[in-house]
């Protein structure tokens, strides 16, 4: 008898833990991301202008400083608080590369931090190298909606 508490307990912790697995794996499956795959570029390739779909500009400049134009993001706070994003705004960015979380490819990401607020904010590098993307979600990822600054023609 002792075995089948025993067996009882398991199925109680483990019947929890593997619904909280199977909504997270349904939830990334569930929410938008932007057309093509990962993509790994240099911090040279991330240096230009980037145009998101409402025209608003992102500019990074090789010396590490970036201003913009009504571009579009998720904005936080040092406290994690959603905030707007100053507009127009400049401050400093950061480039890093590591392996995504989904497909085990290289993947570059964008830091954002706005001056003198501290206001911040990141975008994931996907598509190719001839037509590269940045992109974020825009507030709650289960909203859908999604910020896309395209790399614009030199």
């Amino acid at each position: 008898m002792p075995l089948i508490g025993v067996a009882g307990c398991g199925l109680v912790v483990a019947l929890p833990a593997g619904a909280l697995v199977l909504m997270f794996v349904v939830g990334r499956m569930s929410v938008p991301a932007p057309e093509g795959e990962p993509l790994a570029i240099n911090a040279t390739e991330v240096t230009g202008t980037w145009v998101d779909e409402q025209g608003g500009r992102l500019v990074l400049k090789g010396d590490g400083t970036f201003a913009s134009d009504g571009v579009c993001g998720d904005f936080d706070d040092d406290q994690l608080n959603d905030v707007s994003a100053p507009d127009p705004g400049a401050g400093t960015w950061e480039h890093d590369t590591w392996d995504d979380l989904d497909t085990d490819s290289p993947v570059s990401k964008v830091h954002l931090t706005f001056a003198p607020s501290g206001v911040w904010t990141g975008y994931e590098a996907r598509g190719t190298s001839k037509a590269p993307l940045l992109w974020t979600y825009a507030g709650d990822p289960d909203s859908g909606d999604l910020c896309v600054p395209g790399k614009a023609a030199k």
